[in-house]
């Protein structure tokens, strides 16, 4: 009977858990924005290097 009170978590644990899992999945989210916002910029300047190329 003692073992499982043990196992059983504090409010605080609950609490540091979830704070922890909704940092991480927000370092997620941003990582994801900034990666498609550099994909976006890299298509966008090859788009206006081949429209270049294309006029010469």
């Amino acid at each position: 009977m003692v073992s499982r009170l043990r196992n059983k978590l504090t409010v605080q644990e609950r609490t540091a858990i979830f704070e922890h899992t909704n940092k991480v999945a927000a370092d997620a989210a941003e990582e994801e924005r900034r990666l498609r916002a550099e994909k976006t910029e890299r298509l966008r300047r090859l788009r206006l290097e081949g429209g270049r190329d294309a006029s010469q």
